[in-house]
């Protein structure tokens, strides 16, 4: 009979990802799909799961999925066809595991030999060590037409062994618990003839009597299926054809305690076959513990057959009983305690009790092929061929319904968290891999679940707070509104209470940070600025870096070591609304409450970047910062170039001339302007010596970005119709600048002498026209002291949690972002794993701040 439809992995075109990204935004509310209106069981609307995180392997189409405790492992479809390691500490890319010359349709791993296995439609597997990222060996099945490799399962008795499920009908298996066995396995009767050839198939013998009758009415597969045909280097050796990539360098492959000496190349030998075990490929397999030492082998295929299957100690497979004439092929299965379950072509779910060979359900799950199925406790999520996921509770009702890819769900996988809370993982046919959290199993409440965060653990509260950025009532804050001036946003301040130590001795940390964000255009952003998205371990958003995502981490942090009773400094944080429009209100607001402030020690800020992107660092000055507005206007209307050119005066060229008497990109010309200008000593030049090692920048160029006075236009703008009309003369023109300022210029003799510039200029050349200039903001340099022992604190806390040597240099300033971080720009992010290991850094520094000498 012919093969059942069935999406072709290896015909699969167009890797580009969708377009639409927002489509695909990442929202921390969840997705609320449709329901489905075909299923016949009972609809009891449950919490959806909430999508925390998106990953792309490149663009690649992502085709089967494996987790271990250190990485998820995507098995791609690409031109390389790889399997992409992503770290399960930042969502990062760490390494490419590259061999195989067909896609990578299965992964399975083996958590007691730390192994991955990989099967593939170049026909072989291939076997990983998970602790080093490195190829092990090779398994080619006994004979060449296997085609596609679909399907793994592992019994882990007598040291192990790997069933795998093939095109050409097959179940062939490998046992790993004899070493001389592997040893020989190479010049097995499965192996090359001298002419190179391998022996015919059908000599092979069959090992069942039921299996034994199916081989003369088998159908060889059509030559189509065949990928390997087309590969030119699937006669290369295992080494030669195999790669690890990890990030930046391969390393090499050392061995471990838990895995026994493989070749390189293992060919299946003819007795370890199972010959046409089904009349269609094998699409899917599980196994079942059994009373005893009994182990199962439940086999799905396109001939809508599941077949179940004794497992022999030491490999091979004892047929029992089979459950036929479905109504489609098998494309998943999963069991629970004595329930099998199984995926059909239709969108069909059959459920069978194995004590009495009954199917007990018939479920109309979904309106197209049950590509995937994962179980966690007793809910059953059900993915199917059109991007939908169902969940069916202990009596099979649905309790949820999502559209969670666009197109395929090619796979999925449950990740226990804790006794309570799993993460599920989904690859699908739009070339990304999502990244679930699922409610906590004693709880269906939205708000039970929120008042139940636990708030010590890394990511739960904070990312769910920080997708809010509102109160949460268990962080044990006092939260208050602090007015400023009437019409502008209040500052927030909020109160974290330590302990164990006297509140008259008790440190008292102030954290500043602000809430108010640049704006977003939004045709910019490859996802809805105003919601927070993840996508390969960044977190996306309006406000992500500058500055809510520190915030949250010291709220965070705050409150875990509050839960803990490890907190023994009060937090003072006090949260402003204005900070990028000029902190209107804000100095006035800060003396008004001082009493309500009270006493503090030191402030800590986080308000900054790193210099790079792999090295944590910490501020220990700021440069300070003038704002002013330069307007120049004339008496006249706007006029045309063609017609008064040169009889009228022209309000841009007078802009052009005195923006360029105050300065050029290296150098500010104002007179006076570097003469209380404080000379670098040679300990500071040090530190950035240190910086441009770090960075690779000029160590002269570090120094012009973070100690030099500097001179900036951010932009002009003139009147008229049209700024793209080149036929007008405007009649006013406005610039806006700014100016860098450095220990030991005094802000207010500089704001003075800006002004004083600008109209003795102006005034040589102003005919008919009028200046104003305007400064609209201000903010003095900042700079600590080397002896400063809260930034010992803060620098032992970074080295700590990153285990990285700082520079000896003072700072109570911690920066969250990488160089990277687009604050104020499209696409502003800031990476998962900073935003971790920051919540943890404060919790180091707060933890250490009793200990340091209190001075009056």
């Amino acid at each position: 009979m012919p093969p059942p439809t069935r999406p072709s992995f290896d015909t699969f075109t167009g890797l580009c990802p969708d377009p639409d990204m927002r489509r695909l935004s990442i929202s921390m509310n969840g997705f609320h799909g449709v329901p489905n209106t075909d299923s016949l069981s009972r609809s009891k609307g449950g919490e959806l799961p909430v999508l925390e995180h998106l990953l792309s392997a490149d663009g690649a189409r992502t085709l089967s999925l494996a987790v271990d405790k250190n990485y998820i492992f995507a098995g791609t479809q690409s031109t390389d066809n790889e399997i992409t390691v992503f770290s399960r500490t930042n969502l990062q890319q760490s390494a490419k595991l590259a061999g195989h010359t067909g896609s990578v349709l299965a992964l399975l791993y083996v958590p007691e030999k730390q192994w991955l296995f990989s099967g593939s439609s170049d026909g072989t597997v291939r076997i990983w060590d998970t602790a080093t990222l490195t190829f092990i060996s090779e398994i080619h099945p006994s004979y060449d037409t296997s085609g596609d490799i679909y399907s793994l399962a592992w019994d882990p008795r007598a040291g192990g062994t790997l069933y795998f499920g093939a095109q050409n009908t097959d179940i062939e298996y490998v046992n790993f618990g004899n070493p001389h066995l592997l040893g020989s396995l190479q010049k097995a009767n499965g192996g090359p003839t001298s002419e190179g050839q391998t022996p015919d198939k059908d000599s092979a013998p069959a090992q069942d009597p039921s299996v034994k009758a199916l081989r003369s009415s088998r159908v060889k597969p059509h030559s189509f299926f065949n990928s390997r045909a087309a590969s030119p280097d699937l006669h290369k050796t295992a080494a030669a054809s195999s790669a690890a990539f990890p990030f930046p360098k391969t390393p090499s492959r050392p061995s471990t305690p838990n895995t026994i000496s493989l070749p390189e190349k293992i060919i299946v030998p003819h007795d370890n076959v199972v010959g046409s075990a089904h009349y269609g490929y094998i699409y899917c397999m599980t196994l079942f513990k059994r009373a005893g030492d009994v182990m199962w082998l439940v086999s799905g295929s396109g001939d809508s057959d599941v077949k179940v299957w004794e497992c022999q100690p030491h490999g091979g497979l004892k047929f029992l009983f089979t459950f036929d004439g479905l109504s489609g092929a098998v494309f998943s299965l999963v069991s629970r305690d004595d329930l099998l379950l199984a995926g059909l072509q239709d969108g069909t779910i059959k459920v069978w009790d194995l004590e009495t060979k009954a199917c007990i359900r018939t479920i109309l799950a979904h309106n197209s092929d049950v590509l995937s199925m994962s179980l966690v406790g007793t809910d059953l999520y059900t993915a199917s061929a059109e991007g939908q996921i169902l969940r069916f509770d202990a009596s099979f009702d649905c309790t949820a319904t999502f559209q969670a890819h666009s197109g395929a769900i090619l796979s999925t996988v449950v990740v226990p968290i804790n006794e309570d809370r799993f993460e599920f993982i989904t690859a699908g046919h739009d070339a990304y891999v999502k990244l679930w959290r699922l409610p906590r199993m004693n709880s269906r409440s939205a708000s039970a679940q929120s008042a139940d965060l636990n708030v010590a653990a890394d990511g739960d509260v904070m990312l769910y707070a920080l997708s809010k950025l509102v109160a949460i009532p268990s962080m044990g804050a006092q939260a208050s509104l602090l007015p400023t001036v009437e019409g502008k946003n209040p500052l927030v301040m909020a109160k974290f209470k330590g302990q164990a130590t006297s509140p008259l001795v008790r440190k008292r940390v102030l954290f500043y940070g602000h809430y108010d964000v640049q704006p977003a255009t939004e045709q910019d952003w490859i996802s809805d600025p105003w919601e927070l998205s993840g996508r390969n371990g960044y977190l996306y958003g309006r406000g992500i870096a500058d500055n809510k995502a520190p915030i949250m981490a010291v709220a965070s942090a705050a409150a875990s070591l509050q839960e803990r009773r490890l907190l023994d400094v009060d937090i003072i944080m006090i949260i402003e609304g204005e900070e990028e429009s000029g902190s209107a209100g804000f100095l006035q607001a800060l003396r008004r409450y001082k009493d309500d402030i009270g006493h503090i020690d030191t402030i800590l800020l986080s308000n900054s970047s790193w210099i790079g992107e792999d090295d944590p660092c910490v501020v220990f000055g700021l440069r300070g910062v003038i704002y002013a507005n330069l307007s120049i206007a004339s008496e006249n209307n706007d006029a045309h170039s063609g017609v008064d050119g040169g009889a009228v005066a022209e309000p841009m060229l007078a802009m052009i001339r005195l923006l360029g008497s105050i300065g050029t990109e290296n150098k500010v010309l104002i007179p006076g302007f570097y003469d209380d200008v404080a000379e670098v000593t040679e300990a500071e030049r040090d530190y950035y010596r240190a910086v441009s090692s770090i960075t690779g920048m000029d160590t002269e160029n570090v120094m012009r970005k973070w100690r030099q006075p500097t001179f900036s236009v951010a932009n002009i703008q003139s009147s008229g119709p049209s700024p793209a009309n080149n036929t007008i003369i405007p009649k006013s023109v406005t610039a806006n600048v700014s100016f860098r300022l450095v220990p030991n210029q005094t802000i207010e003799q500089i704001a003075q002498d800006i002004q004083d510039h600008c109209q003795n200029v102006f005034a040589s050349f102003s005919g008919e026209m009028t200046l104003n200039v305007k400064v609209t903001h201000k903010a003095d340099w900042w700079l600590a002291s080397v002896e400063n022992p809260y930034f010992t604190a803060l620098e032992r806390a970074v080295e700590k949690i990153w285990g990285k040597d700082l520079f000896n240099a003072p700072c109570v300033h911690l920066p969250l972002g990488q160089h990277s971080t687009a604050a104020h720009l499209s696409n502003e992010r800031l990476r998962l794993l900073n935003l971790r290991n920051g919540k943890r850094v404060i919790e180091e520094f707060l933890m250490s701040l009793s200990s340091i000498a209190t001075t009056e």
